[in-house]
């Protein structure tokens, strides 16, 4: 019972990202760049609203991913990097095509690559992790 409480909390954090990602793409263009423009003033940024905007596309993209990892091995007990990024450039494509009926958003390739790019890094480094991990476990085993 726990371990499908646990499932469902994890396909639950996968659709709130989701549904983040879709509030943000939704923005109209001028909100959009008003919050990339504050965010950057905000914090004192010494670059424009561009390199905050591919950032953050970069960002949502890759907690989506690892959100998805994780539930997948919630769900089936393996690791499943290549099917979390399928998954992620999945939405990734769907977020691009959601841009295209908000009032000046575009569907741009650039930007999939971009979101795409931020799921590939952040498997890299949890697979990453997750081999340290079983290296340490193996080599503690080992010496008992």
């Amino acid at each position: 019972m726990k371990r499908k409480i646990v499932t469902f909390l994890c396909w639950l954090a996968v659709a709130a990202c989701m549904g983040v990602i879709f509030y943000f793409s939704a923005q109209p263009a001028q909100v959009s760049q008003s919050v990339s423009d504050g965010f950057a003033f905000a914090f004192n940024l010494p670059f424009g609203s561009f390199i905050v905007r591919k950032a953050a596309h970069f960002l949502e993209f890759a907690g989506l991913s690892v959100l998805i990892f994780n539930a997948l091995h919630s769900t089936y007990g393996k690791f499943r990097p290549f099917v979390s990024f399928i998954i992620t450039a999945l939405y990734a494509l769907t977020d691009e095509i959601h841009q295209i009926f908000v009032d000046g958003r575009a569907c741009r390739f650039f930007d999939w690559v971009v979101d795409c790019s931020g799921a590939a890094a952040a498997l890299i480094f949890v697979c990453l992790i997750v081999y340290i991990s079983d290296k340490k476990k193996r080599r503690c085993y080992d010496d008992r």
